[in-house]
C-alpha cells in the first residue's frame, strides 16, 4: 500500500499529519499485515488509520487544525465494551470499560481497542489467527 493508495481510501486523514508520520504508518502496515490473504490490504489500512488517530489524540503539536470530522470518524472506541447490566423500563445500559491488563490481545496490538479502526483490525485478526498446522 502507498501513502496515495491509503489517502485515497482515507481522505480525511490528509494534510493533517507531517510527512513523517504518515510515511511511518504506512510502513509499519505494510511490515506487519503481509498474511492476510483477501484481507491484507484492508488490514494495512486499518492498522495505519489506527495508528494516526492515536498519533492525532496524543501527539499534534499544539494549534494544529485538525478536523471535527476526522477525529469523529476515527473516534475513540467508546461504549465498546460487553453489556455487563440492562434495564428496560425508564431503559438503562452499563457496559464494561476496556481494560489494558486483561486484553486477550498481545501486548504489541494492546492499544487496538482505543480506536473504531483498530477494533475493526481486531476482528480481522481474530478471523486470521487460527493454527496453521491443524487440519
Amino acid at each position: 500500500m502507498t501513502q496515495n493508495e491509503f489517502l485515497a481510501f482515507y481522505p480525511q486523514f490528509a494534510d493533517v499529519f507531517p510527512a513523517v508520520v504518515l510515511r511511518e504508518a504506512v510502513e509499519r502496515a505494510n511490515a506487519r499485515f503481509s498474511d492476510f490473504g483477501p484481507d491484507t490490504e484492508e488490514a494495512r489500512r486499518l492498522f495505519a488509520a489506527h495508528r494516526l488517530t492515536m498519533y492525532a489524540f496524543t501527539c499534534l503539536p499544539e494549534g494544529t487544525a485538525v478536523s471535527a470530522a476526522l477525529l469523529s470518524s476515527a473516534g475513540r472506541a467508546e461504549g465498546s465494551g460487553r453489556v455487563t447490566s440492562r434495564r428496560v423500563g425508564d431503559v438503562s445500559v452499563s457496559c464494561d470499560a476496556f481494560d489494558i491488563r486483561s486484553a486477550r490481545v498481545s501486548t504489541a496490538l494492546a492499544d487496538l481497542p482505543e480506536t473504531a479502526f483498530g477494533l475493526q483490525l481486531l476482528t480481522l485478526i481474530r478471523l486470521h489467527a487460527r493454527s496453521r498446522y491443524v487440519r
